[in-house]
């Protein structure tokens, strides 16, 4: 039944993300190169995976049922639903990280792993905390998005190349600000696509994101000459 087949998929995504994390930084003093081949290798095996078990084809599951007009759109309900949950799991995320020491320990061992450890704070097992957090975080967006596009086993090469764009237009570590970029990519691409063509909205996420990246890495070197001088 609904809510609990949700609830059971956000469980299991949560429960893959701490296998994967445990797969790649498991063993302490993996390289985040490694940790990173890992993960990409874990995931190329769960595409074979996931095609023996479901198949190729793309499945998708009902939703909330119809839509409403506004401003002259007709917008699904299941769109409100998914910008409902979004806004509540990231103010949710904003005070973990802000408020609570699990968040600030999080925080600590991605700007500083070696200060952290001084600290007393296990970088290893706060690995392994962001990836179930991760992998829960999955769980729900696939739950929430399925009804709106059907959801196939390299659906995320999609996903990833949006969200990672977005993340780095807003700010990395900054889930409120990232949110904001996600935002503001999104509306690019729905510009693009209802102005263009839909088949480029992909190419505006790279643009931006190589873009940004470019912009951020020449101001980088341009602080750190100036701190040599």
């Amino acid at each position: 039944p609904h809510g609990a087949a949700e609830a059971a998929a956000v469980a299991a995504a949560g429960a893959v993300g701490l296998a994967v994390g445990i797969a790649a930084t498991g063993k302490r003093g993996t390289s985040p190169q490694s940790a990173l081949i890992v993960t990409l290798g874990v995931g190329f095996l769960a595409y074979a995976v996931e095609i023996m078990i479901w198949g190729d084809s793309p499945r998708s599951h009902a939703g909330l049922g119809g839509a409403v007009t506004l401003f002259g759109a007709h917008v699904q309900k299941q769109s409100f639903l998914v910008i409902g949950v979004a806004a509540a799991v990231f103010a949710l995320l904003a005070l973990f990280f802000g408020r609570t020491y699990a968040g600030k320990a999080l925080s600590a061992c991605a700007s500083n792993p070696y200060a952290a450890r001084t600290m007393g704070i296990d970088p290893l097992k706060m690995g392994l905390v962001a990836f179930a957090l991760g992998g829960m975080l999955g769980g729900l967006a696939g739950v929430l998005l399925t009804p709106l596009q059907p959801i196939s086993y390299n659906s995320d090469v999609l996903l990833i190349t949006n969200g990672f764009a977005a993340a780095v237009l807003g700010g990395l570590n900054r889930p409120v600000v990232a949110l904001a970029g996600a935002l503001t990519l999104g509306i690019a691409e729905a510009m693009v696509a209802g102005y263009g063509e839909a088949s480029y909205q992909t190419v505006v996420a790279l643009a931006l994101m190589l873009a940004i990246m470019m912009v951020r890495a020449s101001r980088r070197t341009a602080l750190q000459e100036e701190a040599a001088r």
